[in-house]
């Protein structure tokens, strides 16, 4: 008959086995979204370039369009100044002054205008030029970051195969129900299953006591008896877990 002790101990080594596959799992989950990260950080440098091109070639437009404003505005202005020099009265001389000195005023502030966006195509060229050496650094980091994911993945994948058959080897030694509840334990508490009990020494008057390191409940004294007698497979009351006594608990006590 295998003894409780030598039960809990397979479980300890099962649940150490067993972290390391989680850890494996983790990374498995992990490095494809590491790579994913780089890969978005590229497309992200690649469209804001694309969107300065775009926004460097409305510009452009913008400025033609006002230059042709301006020159309309000019053939205008040159108009009015040939009809007053045949205008027949004061009053229509008047008139066309009034229309030549709006006119100029229309051309001031598009030439006013011209110059603002003539300003900003001129910061388009330092805008597209981080923005190339954005992309250069996104892609160097992507080749990266994608090297390091490929040699981590196959290292998982070769650590993984032989923790596997280790796991498997031990998870063997185990009845089906234990290994069961154990399982069930694992995935419930976060990797934690099998925790240790330590002890607490009192002050003054107040009792010591033993606690779960896992939810840091004490236990009944039973529980304490049946530990050390290591008849049974002991489950902390608060939280389930498997509980074992390390030798340091009980000469502390």
């Amino acid at each position: 008959m295998v003894e409780t002790r030598d039960v809990v101990d397979t479980l300890k080594r099962l649940q150490a086995v067993d972290r390391k596959l989680a850890h494996l799992t983790r990374m498995k989950d992990l490095e494809p979204k590491r790579l994913a990260k780089a890969e978005a950080a590229a497309a992200e440098a690649h469209n804001l370039i694309a969107q300065l091109d775009s926004d460097h070639l409305g510009l452009q437009r913008k400025i033609s369009r006002t230059e042709l404003d301006i020159k309309a505005r000019e053939e205008k202005s040159a108009k009015h100044k040939s009809q007053m020099l045949s205008a027949s009265t004061n009053k229509e001389y008047q008139a066309l002054i009034r229309e030549l000195s709006l006119e100029d005023v229309e051309k001031a502030k598009v030439e006013e205008q011209l110059l603002e966006e003539m300003i900003k195509i001129e910061e388009f060229s330092e805008r597209e030029k981080e923005a190339a050496a954005a992309i250069e650094k996104a892609a160097a980091e992507l080749l990266e970051v994608a090297a390091e994911v490929e040699a981590s993945l196959r290292q998982v994948a070769a650590e993984e195969s032989g923790i596997q058959q280790e796991r498997d080897s031990i998870a063997a030694e185990l009845t089906q129900g234990v290994l069961r509840q154990y399982e069930r334990l694992f995935e419930s508490r976060g990797g934690n299953a099998v925790m240790s009990v330590i002890y607490i020494a009192g002050m003054g008057r107040t009792e010591g006591r033993y606690m779960c390191t896992g939810c840091n409940m004490s236990l009944t004294h039973q529980m304490v008896n049946l530990l050390i007698i290591g008849s049974e497979i002991v489950h902390c009351k608060s939280c389930g877990r498997i509980l074992f006594m390390d030798e340091n608990a009980k000469e502390d006590a």
